[in-house]
């Protein structure tokens, strides 16, 4: 049998609920599918969950067709592979119309031997009939009551310049724009997430000081991150074996994994087979029963607002503390300790609370300034901090650096809360202190 072939992995957009619903519909259209393509199955299995969402698997001769299904967010996603160079992309695009998906991503590796393993990309668009625009035009509106003046203002300027808008739409969870300038920058919610120019210095600092001090990389949690910039920087330390990722936005996720611009920054590392990607709400992922991770990786959000806020808990830390390794480290990005020093210990403080020990530390990132994390684990973290192991290009191998706090930021440390879903403090604090600015 011919070991080079073809494999297609597609997010499915904003399809028909109802029939990501219906596991014996979508057998019926996968199995048709299988059966233009002439191919052999060998076995079926279909299951539904409750309330809502299906997995399926087709086994065929050359390999497998499956399918998964969040109704409740309308997208699918489906994984085909099989040997040989046979043409699938007409009957997997009448798929898509099947499912009556509004748009799709998909992209096509070469597998085998012979294979150079990139990606060509689709980004469709389909009509409400299910035919298939040419071209796409997204039209980006800004609302007032999104985002922070400065990243607003500078977002209009970007959209109203001649500037190219690679994506722009709305998940049920937030806004999302992608826009490539001198830079690429990602926008959610109307507030910059990072721009390509010095994003490194960020991520590099957010992962190297953790995978450095832990003994072990063999289970690594991230939660947040779901533009797959801080997982490539975790993905070049070899003996990584298993990646959880957990974000809760779907649409995040697919374009990270399939928009051209974006998988050259993250360096395809969504698409790594180490990496389990789990769209969930991280307070009930980790709920579940989890083996302990050598590295847990926090990089959601700035605390804006008490959804945000309530992340950033006693709670929260408590339960990440369990699925903590006897001798593994979490790290928690920690927000601005300039701009916003008492949220920025604050969180030092609640993580402390939860059982751990800490080390605060930060980083000048030019597009935001000085940036604070903080490093937690069970046993005392060390003074001598390791040099990093890996290739970089942002910081400097000695990171001893980054373990500087000024004296100004040291004395507001007094004012610092605990915060906790009983007394949520967080998203108040931030918005005092931001509104300074």
């Amino acid at each position: 049998m011919d070991s080079n072939g073809q494999h297609f992995i597609i997010d499915a957009k904003e399809c028909e609920a109802e029939i990501l619903n219906d596991a014996k519909l979508l057998e019926r259209i996968l199995t048709k599918a299988v059966s233009d393509l002439g191919m052999e199955i060998l076995n079926t299995h279909f299951h539904s969950f409750l309330p809502h969402g299906v997995t399926g698997a087709i086994i065929i001769s050359t390999s497998h067709f499956s399918i998964h299904t969040w109704p409740e967010h309308r997208y699918a996603a489906l994984d085909l592979y099989t040997c040989g160079n046979q043409e699938l992309w007409p009957v997997l695009e009448e798929l898509l119309k099947e499912m009556k998906a509004g748009s799709a991503f998909v992209y096509e590796l070469s597998r085998g031997h012979e294979s150079k393993n990139r990606p060509a990309i689709k980004d469709l668009v389909f009509t409400y009939d299910g035919s298939k625009k040419k071209d796409s035009e997204r039209t980006v509106e800004l609302r007032d009551d999104r985002g922070n003046a400065y990243d607003s203002i500078q977002l209009k300027e970007l959209v109203e310049g001649e500037h190219n808008i690679l994506y722009h739409g709305s998940s049920q969870f937030q806004d999302i724009t992608l826009v490539e300038a001198n830079d690429l920058r990602l926008y959610l919610d109307q507030e910059l997430q990072f721009s390509s120019l010095d994003e490194r210095h960020y991520h590099e600092a957010l992962v190297f000081p953790a995978m450095e001090m832990a003994s072990d990389h063999e289970r690594v949690l991230i939660l947040g991150g779901g533009d797959g910039l801080a997982l490539r920087e975790v993905l070049k330390y070899p003996n990584v074996k298993h990646v959880d990722l957990v974000d809760i936005d779907p649409q995040v996720i697919g374009l990270a994994k399939t928009n051209p611009k974006l998988i050259t920054q993250n360096n395809c590392s969504l698409l790594d087979e180490r990496v389990n990607i789990h769209f969930e709400d991280a307070k009930k992922f980790i709920l579940r029963e989890l083996q302990p991770y050598n590295v847990i990786i926090i990089d959601f959000p700035d605390p804006v607002d008490p959804v945000i806020s309530s992340l950033y808990t006693i709670e929260l830390f408590s339960q990440t503390a369990k699925i903590l390794s006897k001798q593994g480290v979490l790290v928690c990005q920690s927000n601005s300790p300039e701009d916003t020093p008492t949220v920025f210990w604050s969180i030092g403080k609640t993580i402390n609370r939860a059982g751990l020990n800490t080390l605060e530390y930060n980083v000048i990132v030019p597009s935001f300034g000085l940036w604070g994390f903080h490093l937690a684990s069970h046993f005392k973290l060390p003074t001598i901090i390791p040099s990093i192991s890996v290739q970089h290009q942002a910081l400097t191998s000695d990171m001893s650096n980054l373990f500087t706090i000024s004296s100004p930021i040291k004395e507001v440390r007094g004012k610092a809360v605990m915060n906790s879903l009983k007394n949520l403090k967080l998203h108040e604090l931030y918005k005092n202190e931001i509104e300074k600015w």
